[in-house]
């Protein structure tokens, strides 16, 4: 569901995606969508960067160029080559400038955790170079060997041939981790977490151990960005007829004003400015 949520919208919101496709089904669990980018640019672009669950690994062709400042004050990332980024739990602003050629790679957190073998709460809100984790030489040998591919369809082909090798040689994530992830993104949040800890069978501190390792954030914390961004969904769609009272309540926001402020803080904007 989520990956046909981010293939139908991406090319909507970014002008830079050329082209998006799911991965091969045996990477269901862990990849949810392969994007192509390109977009070369004689001028800055700036754009609002919401909170997001959805970790990112960009493979860039070019030096791009992407400089990041937080809207909550704190410092933003500098640009960064072919940037890896875990979940973001406040939005920020982006500015883009350069060609921005390459690929995403939109994983779950569980998939994120066990392409690279690292502590995932490093990369919460702080993006960091592919190359820092593969090393200069391998992170070069992969972007070589895509941007040598004439055509996006080979290039996810590609994709698909090399992800398996590299999912399986790393860490597994955690049973309970990957039952209470799939249950948070079936309910778009709206479980409670001690009923999570409890389908997933460990203490709730343990789940929460667990997620800050494998995912990056507290149950809890996920739960809030899942269940904004079904409101976020629902407030953009030009076929809704609700009001923003009915979002609240199918979100499981107390009232109104509850749904106006967590819109504010995960997207920096109001519900009102953001329905077409």
């Amino acid at each position: 569901m989520v990956a046909s949520r981010l293939v139908s919208g991406y090319r909507d919101l970014l002008p830079e995606v050329v082209a998006v496709r799911p991965p091969h089904p045996r990477l269901k669990g862990s990849v949810m969508a392969y994007v192509g980018l390109d977009l070369r640019l004689s001028s800055p672009l700036r754009r609002r960067s919401v909170a997001s669950a959805t970790p990112m690994l960009v493979i860039d062709f070019e030096s791009a160029v992407r400089r990041v400042s937080r809207l909550d004050g704190t410092a933003g990332a500098a640009s960064v080559r072919s940037p890896v980024s875990g979940v973001l739990d406040t939005p920020a602003d982006v500015e883009l400038s350069g060609h921005q050629f390459g690929i995403g790679v939109c994983l779950t957190p569980p998939g994120m955790f066990a392409l690279l073998d690292l502590p995932l709460h490093e990369l919460a809100n702080t993006p960091v170079r592919l190359a820092d984790i593969l090393g200069e030489r391998r992170e070069q040998r992969l972007v070589d060997r895509l941007a040598s591919v004439p055509c996006w369809s080979g290039r996810f082909d590609l994709l698909d041939r090399l992800l398996p090798a590299l999912l399986a040689a790393g860490p597994a994530p955690s049973e309970a981790v990957i039952h209470a992830w799939q249950r948070l993104n079936a309910t778009s949040g709206r479980i409670l977490i001690s009923a999570l800890a409890d389908d997933a069978g460990v203490r709730r501190r343990r789940l929460e151990a667990l997620f800050r390792e494998q995912v990056g954030a507290t149950p809890k914390a996920l739960a809030r960005i899942l269940r904004f961004h079904k409101a976020f969904r629902l407030i953009t769609d030009e076929t809704s007829e609700g009001g923003f009272a009915a979002v609240a309540t199918a979100c499981g926001y107390s009232d109104q004003a509850h749904l106006t402020r967590e819109i504010r803080a995960l997207s920096g904007s109001t519900p009102r400015i953001l329905r077409p």
